[in-house]
């Protein structure tokens, strides 16, 4: 079933109460929680069982009162499963606090509480043929959490990728670690889980490592210039940075073109993992 064009637009007005959220308790100094709603694939609000007040109000159409009842409503954040653990009540408590004020000013009343829950999987038509096929093949061995289990992902080396610009970057990276002599060359992890100090566990596109260093390479499709994207992306970048993990970002434009790449790839490794230049 088609969704209604008013659906799509509050979809985008309550992605804008979310990022306003967290915007606001990211100037509050409130890591933890800017974390945890950097993640959030989507934000809806639903009403509780709870009364807020009864009144009777007059109707014009039929010239007479009727009795108005108020609901208390609460902001539903759709996460991966396993972030859920960390929506403590605690946590929830304080983005509640932050988010009733800025769903007011969005113009969503009587919304006072959060709670966190599942996100759906994105299925294809031929869902069963898919998983079917699954049990009975390789699987990746890499934490891939979230492109794990989705057909249109590639697979490479019992390896899962996000898109084929990940793939090509880690195809680019495997030529230079050939290139490098067996006693000092580097090791390449695409979409590892790692969890960091905000108390957050993100998968970075390949974190490669050598001579005791390690390097997180992120490629980056046009929608993380998204304003609000952009803003998720530099956060993640300060987190990383906060370890002494340089971030290296390359446009999926970049990623084309196999002698292009691969320059570049051996100009990042160079400057952040073998400072020798060798």
């Amino acid at each position: 079933m088609g969704r209604d064009l008013w659906e799509y637009e509050q979809d985008e007005e309550l992605d804008r109460v979310l990022g306003q959220t967290t915007g606001l308790l990211a100037q509050r100094g409130d890591e933890q929680a800017v974390a945890l709603l950097v993640d959030v694939s989507a934000m809806s609000i639903a009403r509780t069982d709870e009364v807020i007040r009864v009144e009777r109000i007059y109707d014009e159409w039929i010239e007479g009162s009727l009795e108005k009842t108020t609901y208390r409503r609460v902001a539903v954040f759709d996460v991966e499963d396993h972030i859920l653990p960390r929506f403590t009540d605690e946590v929830c408590q304080r983005i509640a606090a932050t988010l009733t004020y800025v769903a007011e000013r969005n113009g969503y009343e009587n919304v006072d509480g959060v709670r966190a829950r599942p996100a759906l999987p994105d299925v294809s038509g031929d869902w069963r043929t898919t998983y079917s096929s699954r049990l009975t093949q390789e699987r990746p061995t890499n934490q891939a959490r979230r492109e794990a289990g989705r057909p249109e992902h590639p697979v490479e080396d019992g390896l899962t990728f996000g898109s084929d610009e990940e793939l090509s970057v880690y195809r680019a990276l495997k030529r230079l670690q050939a290139r490098f002599p067996e006693h000092d060359t580097i090791a390449i992890a695409p979409l590892p889980g790692v969890r960091l100090r905000a108390g957050h566990t993100w998968s970075p596109d390949v974190l490669v490592t050598g001579r005791g260093r390690a390097l997180v390479m992120e490629i980056d499709g046009p929608h993380h210039r998204n304003p609000r994207r952009y803003v998720d992306d530099r956060n993640r970048d300060l987190q990383w940075q906060r370890c002494g993990v340089p971030v290296v970002r390359i446009a999926v434009e970049d990623s084309s073109n196999d002698a292009a790449l691969d320059a570049r790839i051996h100009e990042e490794v160079l400057r952040h993992l073998r400072h020798d230049g060798r």
